[in-house]
């Protein structure tokens, strides 16, 4: 249980400072960003599917469910590990 403790510790920690710098910077909560984020990348993922079902490059389709998918979660870090923790 001391485990689940730490993670869940660790989890509320990173979620504050995701709160705070998106209510600084873009005026939202940590809630509407991975909502918006979750959003673009299911949207992205179904319609790169679409696309190679109406005959898109297979391998450029992926190229580029791989940057939808991939921009925001490389956001998040560069947030979270990024961000000067003394100020």
């Amino acid at each position: 249980m001391a485990v689940y403790r730490h993670i869940q510790s660790e989890l509320a920690d990173y979620n504050n400072s995701l709160d705070s710098y998106c209510r600084t910077h873009w005026g939202i909560t940590v809630g509407h960003y991975k909502t918006v984020k979750a959003t673009t990348q299911l949207v992205g993922v179904t319609l790169g599917f679409y696309a190679i079902l109406e005959g898109a490059d297979p391998l450029q389709v992926y190229g580029l469910i791989a940057f939808i998918i991939g921009g925001p979660e490389a956001l998040e870090y560069a947030i979270a590990n990024g961000e000067d923790k003394n100020e």
